[in-house]
């Protein structure tokens, strides 16, 4: 096979397969999120680049139930889960002091008692850039972590199923958070090359 046409499909092969159009929950529209670890609302495939999900958690004043709010996802193969972006968080009672809890684990539910089997955890609250904008990198505190016990990972959240857990335990908060996936990074033509390479090199060695 001409060397051309092995760069071709080892190309194609490389591509994404794609995923759902744009995915977005606010909680204003489309109902309140699941506060139960063993059944958490489903929204299915993150679309390549921004995901937007917006609600409200915790309880006013620390007073009468906590509303935690727990949803399921999937990274699409041929996409990295690269970016956990809190583009706004605003608490009832006007503090920049609360720390809300995250968590997130692979599958499709969380053990809201034991975070063990947690892929990773952490606090989290208000943060601002140099411009005065509200905007924390969750993935980054998650990825430092787990800070009460788990797994742990490293760099960007690899395709498959996930689901995310947020808690906040003394105020009523406003959030919205970023989910941003990215296609996996094509191989150079250079080393898609030295792939065709290796690949016909083997199986000329079978073939003797």
């Amino acid at each position: 096979m001409p060397v051309s046409r092995i760069l071709a499909l080892l190309a194609a092969l490389a591509l994404p397969l794609g995923s759902a159009q744009a995915l977005t929950w606010d909680e204003t529209i489309n109902g309140d999120l699941s506060g139960d670890g063993t059944a958490p609302t489903l929204l299915g495939t993150l679309s390549s680049g921004d995901n937007l999900i917006s609600g409200t958690m915790g309880s006013l004043n620390g007073t009468g139930p906590l509303d935690a709010d727990i949803w399921n996802f999937t990274v699409a193969s041929g996409y990295d889960l690269t970016g956990i972006n809190l583009t706004y968080y605003k608490a009832a009672s006007g503090s920049l002091l609360n720390e809300s809890f995250m968590a997130i684990a692979t599958g499709g539910s969380i053990d809201q008692n034991d975070p063990s089997n947690h892929l990773s955890n952490a606090l989290w609250g208000y943060g601002q850039d140099s411009f005065g904008n509200t905007y924390t990198d969750l993935l980054a505190l998650l990825d430092a972590g787990p800070a009460f016990g788990g797994i742990g990972f490293n760099g960007p959240l690899t395709p498959g199923n996930y689901t995310f857990w947020i808690q906040e335990g003394s105020d009523q908060i406003n959030y919205k958070i970023d989910f941003v996936t990215s296609p996996v990074p094509v191989p150079e033509p250079g080393s898609l090359l030295l792939l065709g390479v290796a690949g016909l090199w083997t199986l000329r060695r079978r073939r003797r």
